[in-house]
């Protein structure tokens, strides 16, 4: 790691370096294989695409000048601290008409807000970090409310069993959930990818990435894959029709298996 650090001390915020590893010097061709890059607040993450090498990780706050702090600076967390129930008979049949999703897991009622569904946010770990309050009868000026807790990363994650399947990035939960019954998914909540969340993401090892956001931001995907494509091994597009949650299940399962 120290040697990342200090190839991290030409990187300035929001650049990537791409460089010859210094654990195994790029093989025989000497190949710039490892890749560096550094958030606005200074956190570093690293990644060597050699089959052969290991070398990945991420640190904390890293200034220009390579010292290394524990954390960035602290930022303010809003906290969603209502009511929640179970969702009623009648209410799961709207989701399921509206989105295809039956029994969701980790969904509630809260009737805060005018009554939304609260949504929990999971870690990698499937632990709650978090809420999202999704109006469903298209009534409110504001669709999503989302409430992250402190210290967490601002993305949901819903692991498949078959682990040869791509891990596949979308907007929102209820399209990640729909994807979810045939591969691993991550709701970004929203269409935002930065280092945070690309961080966490290349911790959980997938080899294979799907950018899947909704119709209207494909061009936006493709920016995010030119920006951070070279941190996993194969990494792609997938162009939408329409939102993953309004697809058939026909439809669905063309598109993404």
């Amino acid at each position: 790691m120290n040697d990342v650090i200090i190839l991290a001390a030409n990187v300035g915020p929001g650049d990537t370096l791409r460089t010859i590893c210094p654990r195994c010097g790029g093989g025989t061709s000497q190949e710039k294989s490892l890749t560096i890059t550094r958030s606005m607040d200074g956190g570093v993450v690293w990644n060597c695409f050699r089959d052969k090498c290991d070398e990945k990780g991420t640190s904390g706050y890293v200034s220009e000048g390579g010292y290394v702090r524990a954390t960035p600076p602290p930022k303010k967390v809003k906290r969603f601290e209502g009511k929640t129930e179970a969702l009623s008979e009648h209410r799961l049949r709207i989701i399921e008409s509206k989105w295809g999703i039956q029994d969701p897991p980790y969904w509630y009622w809260t009737p805060d807000y005018g009554g939304r569904i609260a949504m929990s946010i999971r870690s990698p770990k499937f632990m709650h970090r978090g809420w999202v309050l999704r109006d469903i009868r298209g009534m409110a000026r504001t669709k999503a409310l989302t409430y992250i807790d402190e210290g967490e990363v601002p993305i949901s994650w819903y692991k498949h069993q078959d682990k040869t399947q791509p891990l596949i990035l979308v907007e929102d939960i209820p399209s990640a959930v729909r994807a979810a019954k045939y591969v691993s998914s991550v709701a970004l909540l929203g269409t935002h990818l930065g280092i945070d969340r690309i961080e966490e993401i290349v911790q959980q090892n997938f080899t294979r990435v799907r950018i899947a956001l909704d119709q209207d931001a494909t061009e936006k995907a493709f920016r995010h894959l030119r920006k951070w494509g070279a941190f996993f091994n194969e990494v792609d597009v997938l162009p939408l029709p329409k939102d993953l949650k309004d697809m058939t299940e026909d439809e669905l399962i063309k598109v993404i298996t």
